[in-house]
């Protein structure tokens, strides 16, 4: 019988008014009761068999040996049914006894509202312990189901509880070549991941912890049994396994790649890389496309004396060692890179990154993996180098060939400086060549006709604070409606002094956004000509006035070179600003002679690490080190810290871990994706 349906109540007693009173109670309260008169307690075992009962009652008439048995009969047949004496009274010292006997209770019938009270307070719980033991049973079943879908999953799962192994399945043994789950249960879950995986695992681990991973996905490095490791990706959650709280990290199984004959015939025979014609039409095609923000750059990158390398080798495994040279390079890359290989050993590489000093990282840290790398071929591990040239696209000037010739000649120059170095070409055009990309008067015009707008790149928290924080960065647009990017134009306007002007008409226009949108902090960057101008700040002042914004909704940022040029300038700059209610921030930050002195002389709020420390951060222990001594020194001195530029989960891992507060970069939202218009 169902607790909707009514209460199907025992009573046991020589009283017929007994029951009738019982059932005149709980009705009274609402409780619609079937009660079952029982005269001799000698039936009961046979009426509690029928399993209905939900409530006892237990008339003493003077006999505490019936309450007795009745709760042993109760504890056999019914554990868990409520059982209540009954009697003419109700003290304190008989209650007590009552209890200690086996009821839960000790009623009178003198008192039918507290009776009925108890009653429905005890079969409630009854209730809710019967639907706590359903539910423990489906549970437990639902865990078991789980259990056995997870051992038998396709994907690689790995159970970690405070940093140790718990529990694995079936495809994580077979994919990494354990004969036994007991051979990694109990150990470090941080010694079953490569070394230079391990910043990065152990960031995700404490972000997820703590609520802060949100379906990321991260490359990382897996030790199998034998001490190889393969390049798998990673996702992390929080879970429970056999009921106790802990983080799953799974491998998705690697899907075969599917080569079409079409498709091979595009491919290196040996590394899968694309081959010349292929790249080149790539090439082209990437360059006919729209100009993405920052630099776009051309690789030429080969193997030093590799000539001489293969004489000492067997022809049919010094295949090997492009085959890992391969390798480093994809590690390397970002997943918009296009990358191929020439030739026998030649590889090339097309990427945009934020500024050359990024490229500039991304090239020194893939020459440190090729130097720490063991090469092996046949029964010999050769030592290896590697000589990288970049050339920069010029889209006003460069086609492929052009382009492709100033990667080469760069790399030729390395080469006959010695190689294993990264050698540059110069982005040819542009003012050097006497045919501005962008003549002046055009910027005097685009000023004076309002032909800029501003587009915003978000600021994320890794510490989960609400604030709506954006970088200001500009576009010139010319009257067909193209989109001019600030490295085509600010070198010629800086060239011609009116960068005042420009960080004039971007900080206007910044504070009419504020009134529209309201953001919490907008982050405005100030060229080296506007931090000697004594008339900026109360200028500024004037436009916060005019449009009521808050000063705190504005962050001037300075580049760390401008401050250590101009530091005395810079200083009082910094001070101004703040004085009246800004923010103050330094911005590429760890990339000058002395940026801890830096700190020590202005007075910031943040400072934002700079982008190209984020091209080897994963990997390498040093940049690690320096990172994280910016941040301490930041944080002694109450500033926030701001990484640029991050575009991939596993730098974001290693952020975590290292304390940055807030990250931008295109992997939380590139500003391309986000435009808001000023009017």
């Amino acid at each position: 019988m169902s607790e909707q349906t009514g209460i199907s109540v025992i009573v046991v007693t020589q009283r017929e008014d007994d029951v009738e009173a019982i059932s005149r109670s709980l009705r009274n309260a609402g409780r619609a009761a079937h009660c079952q008169w029982v005269q001799d307690p000698r039936s009961l075992p046979d009426v509690l068999s029928a399993g209905r009962a939900q409530l006892l009652f237990v008339a003493l008439d003077g006999d505490l040996e019936r309450l007795e048995y009745a709760a042993d009969v109760r504890d056999r047949l019914a554990p868990g049914l409520p059982l209540l004496a009954l009697d003419g009274e109700a003290g304190e010292r008989a209650i007590a006894r009552a209890l200690v006997d086996g009821a839960q209770d000790l009623v009178t019938l003198k008192e039918p509202v507290r009776l009925s009270s108890v009653a429905v307070r005890e079969l409630s719980a009854y209730w809710t312990l019967r639907k706590l033991k359903t539910s423990r049973v489906e549970n437990k079943a639902l865990q078991d189901q789980l259990a056995n879908l997870i051992d038998e999953a396709a994907d690689a799962i790995i159970f970690v509880s405070e940093g140790i192994i718990t529990n694995l399945n079936r495809a994580w043994l077979e994919q990494f070549g354990y004969a036994d789950a007991n051979d990694l249960i109990g150990t470090p879950i941080l010694d079953v991941f490569a070394q230079e995986s391990r910043p990065a695992i152990k960031g995700a681990l404490v972000a997820c912890n703590q609520g802060k991973w949100a379906g990321h996905k991260i490359e990382i490095g897996v030790e199998s049994s034998d001490g190889s490791s393969l390049s798998v990706q990673a996702s992390i959650d929080s879970v429970q396994d056999d009921g106790e709280p802990c983080l799953r990290i799974s491998i998705e199984p690697e899907t075969p790649t599917v080569v079409t004959p079409a498709l091979a015939d595009h491919r290196h025979p040996v590394t899968g890389l694309f081959l010349r014609q292929h790249f080149v039409d790539k090439l082209e095609e990437t360059m006919r496309g729209p100009a993405a923000p920052g630099v776009t750059i051309l690789a030429y990158m080969r193997p030093d004396d590799m000539d001489e390398t293969r004489d000492l080798l067997d022809p049919n495994v010094s295949d090997q060692l492009m085959l890992d040279m391969a390798q480093l390079l994809r590690d390397s890359v970002k997943p918009n890179d296009l990358y191929g290989q020439f030739g026998g050993d030649v590889f090339m590489v097309l990427l945009t990154r934020g500024t050359m000093r990024d490229v500039n990282a991304w090239a020194e840290e893939l020459l440190r993996s090729i130097r720490r790398h063991v090469f092996e071929a046949g029964d010999k591990s050769i030592p290896m180098s590697c000589t990288v040239g970049l050339a920069q696209l010029d889209r006003h000037v460069d086609d492929v060939n052009s382009l492709m010739h100033k990667a080469q000649l760069a790399f030729r120059n390395g080469r006959d400086d010695g190689g294993d170095k990264v050698a540059v070409t110069e982005k040819d055009g542009s003012v050097d060549s006497g045919v501005p990309a962008i003549a002046v008067e055009v910027i005097k015009q685009s000023l004076m006709k309002n032909g800029f707008r501003l587009v915003f790149q978000p600021v994320a928290s890794m510490m989960g604070k609400s604030r709506r924080m954006f970088d200001v960065l500009i576009r010139m647009v010319t009257e067909d409606g193209k989109e001019i990017l600030p490295a085509d134009f600010l070198p010629v306007a800086q060239e011609n002094g009116l960068m005042k002007n420009i960080d004039r008409w971007v900080i206007a226009n910044a504070i009419e956004f504020c009134v529209k949108d309201r953001p919490t902090q907008l982050f405005i960057r100030l060229s080296e000509e506007s931090i000697p101008d004594r008339t900026l700040v109360p200028w500024i002042g004037t436009q916060l006035k005019a449009h009521k914004v808050p000063p705190s909704q504005l962050v001037f940022q300075i580049t760390e070179q401008n401050a250590e040029e101009h530091l005395k300038e810079a200083k009082e700059l910094a001070h101004q600003v703040k004085a009246f209610g800004c923010g103050f921030a330094i911005e590429h930050f760890g990339t000058g002679h002395r940026p801890l002195q830096v700190l020590e002389h202005l007075p910031s709020n943040f400072i934002k690490v700079d982008g190209s420390l984020m091209e080897g951060l994963v990997r390498n222990r040093e940049i690690q080190r320096r990172v994280r001594l910016y941040i301490e020194s930041a944080k002694s001195k109450n500033m926030e810290t701001i990484a640029e530029r991050v575009e991939d989960a596993n730098t974001m891992a290693v952020l975590w871990q290292l304390g940055v507060e807030f990250i931008q970069g295109y992997y939380v939202q590139g500003p391309e994706e986000v435009v808001l218009e000023t009017a």
